[in-house]
């Protein structure tokens, strides 16, 4: 499911994606690299999980983040930003520490599968939210470049990793309830 939803999702951009090293195609590449990341990162949550709260493991990546990419920082740019691209700054870094705040504490109380189950949404809220900022400010938002297959492609993609990661369990509930009927032998 989730190689015929990439490729339903990137049908109008396969050909540059596979043939030409263009913004875009760097912008694949490094969407690839960051769910590594991701995936890097839930697996060694859990297991820091069983020696550090989810405070500290928080304080401890947002230290390591802020050292690696402090280099690479241009703070003289946030003094050219205007009132409205500041305010965006801020809710981002907001948003961004209260979500993973709740991701730390939900990797804490819940298994991992309930929460992968509930990240795989992010893309298609993603989506939703971008097309209706679109509409409402066109002005500051870009309208996602994506046809109906496109959003077909997502919903299958997300559709395919949430049964991935809770699939099990469903499939156990459905095998569960199926009635067993027995089939009397002749001569009985």
């Amino acid at each position: 499911m989730l190689l015929c939803g990439l490729v339903m999702f990137f049908n109008t951009s396969l050909i540059e994606i596979f043939t030409r090293l263009t913004d875009y195609t760097w912008g694949v590449i490094f969407g690839v690299a960051a769910a590594t990341v991701w995936v890097s990162y839930g697996v060694a949550q859990k297991v820091l999980l069983r020696r550090l709260a989810s405070q500290q493991i928080l304080f401890l990546l947002y230290t390591l983040c802020t050292i690696a990419l402090l280099p690479l920082a241009k703070p003289g740019v946030i003094s050219q930003l205007s009132d409205w691209q500041l305010a965006c700054l801020i809710f981002c870094g907001l948003n961004t520490l209260v979500g993973y705040g709740a991701l730390a504490e939900a990797m804490a109380r819940w298994q991992a599968a309930q929460v992968s189950a509930l990240i795989t949404l992010t893309p298609l809220f993603t989506l939703l939210f971008s097309d209706l900022l679109s509409i409402a400010w066109p002005d500051f938002f870009v309208k996602p470049m994506l046809n109906l297959l496109g959003y077909l492609g997502a919903f299958v993609v997300v559709a395919g990793a949430m049964f991935s990661a809770i699939g099990h369990r469903l499939w156990g509930r459905w095998r569960k309830n199926e009635a067993v009927v027995v089939v009397p032998r002749s001569g009985e």
